[in-house]
């Protein structure tokens, strides 16, 4: 059974075994973060409405690449449920693994939604179907701004 995160802002479920970190700060963005027994895990940062999606997108890929300067980026535009998301696509050496990562961001008309996924290259087959699942839940129900 899925466990379910809530607050004002935003709703998703996750896999029960995997561990919830909640950033709750008073600045912007609120952050949260679940991750896996293994190396996946999936980052979801709330900012105010109408942000500018390639600017935030653009400082999640250089908070990656300060600690993996050598990053593959690819442009990607993906849909999650019926939602058209904007995002990128990477992947990076670390140590002797491949890892993959997914950027996805879209607006509402409460907020701005990024989240950010990875795992090993191996893991990331077998976790993508799970990091999709919790994308579509959060996006379920709610109102968009497309």
């Amino acid at each position: 059974m899925p466990a379910l995160y809530q607050n004002d802002e935003v709703t998703f479920y996750y896999p029960e075994n995997w561990s919830l970190v909640d950033e709750e700060i008073s600045a912007w963005p609120h952050s949260i973060t679940v991750q896996s027994e293994e190396t996946s895990f999936f980052s979801l940062h709330v900012y105010p409405a109408k942000q500018e999606l390639g600017q935030i997108i653009d400082t999640v890929i250089e908070t990656i690449r300060e600690e993996y300067p050598e990053l593959e980026i690819l442009e990607a535009k993906e849909k999650v449920g019926d939602v058209k998301t904007q995002g990128v696509n990477i992947c990076f050496f670390f140590l002797d693994l491949l890892v993959e990562a997914k950027i996805r961001a879209v607006q509402t008309p409460t907020c701005t939604l990024v989240w950010h996924y990875q795992a090993e290259s191996r893991e990331f087959e077998k976790m993508e179907p799970v990091f999709l699942a919790i994308a579509t839940s959060l996006m379920q129900g709610r109102p968009l701004n497309v």
